[in-house]
């Protein structure tokens, strides 16, 4: 029993996260790059949009959470590649591609994912556009054995891991003005298939399957004047059984050089956000301070995100510089 009772605890590990919080990576920086949350944001940018971030959550809290991800985003057609473009070319729509690769890891167990995006751009006018994008890639849950810890010394435990493919969709609508956007998270809803030896199969244990979500996102651009504008905004996440989450964000932008700004995330954190942008490169940096009861057991959480702009012309209607 002694031998068995690490394999048994494997799937209870797994079975508790959508229990205690969504089994989605955390992010506080996704208003700067809405496309980790929203397929439909696929290249809605006239360049190149790449980004790399790396988060640490909990900082001195052993096994905390630490997410990194990669991604870049591109239209596609040729139409775009020159600033004499007619208003025939500024209605005509245009096709997008994307990709995203990411790992999270808490304690003994990790997520890595990989994924490629597509989304159609359609002008509905001048300066409206609504865009449908899909996204299709595959994850990967592991629980490293080597990580866990026992009250026997002598107690060991595998490792184990499961592979299932995944996918997303995501509705768009943005102007320089304002966006709107919907999506869906792990909608194929797949069971993950560890295997943990000789007639101890996870398949289909509790808690195994991955959980849809969903996610509601809205902001506008308010000019204060010729240099400054605030850009309120607010993402609603559902996920059952979580209780629905709630942030709210305000981010004050000084042309398209500096922003600082900060959220709120109901009944869990305060975070601070500040910002610049330099030529083609960006960076970003916030910090959460914690207002749930695990706050006194951490030191919060750090995130920053560097992002290039490459082959930049000249802007559409969706710019970094408006929101």
């Amino acid at each position: 029993m002694k031998r068995a009772l690490p394999f048994l605890l494997l799937p209870l590990l797994l079975a508790a996260a959508p229990v205690l919080a969504q089994q989605q990576a955390q992010y506080s920086q996704y208003m700067n790059n809405n496309y980790i949350l929203n397929p439909g944001t696929t290249g809605v940018e006239d360049y190149i949009d790449v980004k790399f971030s790396y988060r640490t959550q909990w900082t001195g809290l052993e096994g905390a959470p630490k997410t990194y991800y990669a991604s870049a985003s591109s239209s596609l057609g040729k139409w775009r590649s020159t600033s004499k473009r007619t208003i025939r070319d500024r209605r005509r729509p245009f096709h997008a591609i994307g990709g995203l690769v990411y790992r999270d890891e808490t304690g003994p167990t990790s997520r890595t994912g990989a994924y490629a995006s597509y989304a159609y751009n359609l002008v509905l006018r001048p300066d409206l556009r609504v865009a449908l994008g899909l996204s299709a890639g595959m994850q990967q849950f592991a629980v490293d054995g080597q990580k866990l810890r026992f009250f026997d010394p002598t107690t060991q435990a595998g490792s184990a891991s499961s592979q299932v493919l995944d996918g997303s969709v995501g509705l768009w609508l943005y102007s320089s003005r304002f966006y709107l956007g919907l999506s869906g998270a792990q909608l194929l809803g797949n069971q993950l298939n560890f295997s943990y030896g000789p007639g101890l199969q996870g398949e289909g244990a509790p808690g195994n399957t991955l959980k849809r979500h969903y996610f509601a996102t809205g902001g506008v651009r308010l000019p204060l004047n010729d240099d400054w504008s605030l850009v309120p905004s607010v993402l609603v996440k559902a996920v059952n059984p979580a209780p629905l989450s709630v942030d709210v964000n305000a981010k004050l932008k000084y042309q398209d050089l500096l922003w600082i700004g900060a959220s709120w995330r109901a009944f869990d954190s305060a975070v601070a956000i500040v910002g610049l942008s330099y030529e083609q490169f960006t960076l970003g940096y916030s910090y959460d301070a914690g207002l749930s009861e695990l706050a006194g057991y951490h030191g919060g959480s750090h995130e920053v995100l560097l992002g290039l702009r490459l082959k930049k012309k000249t802007q559409v209607v969706c710019a970094n510089r408006f929101w």
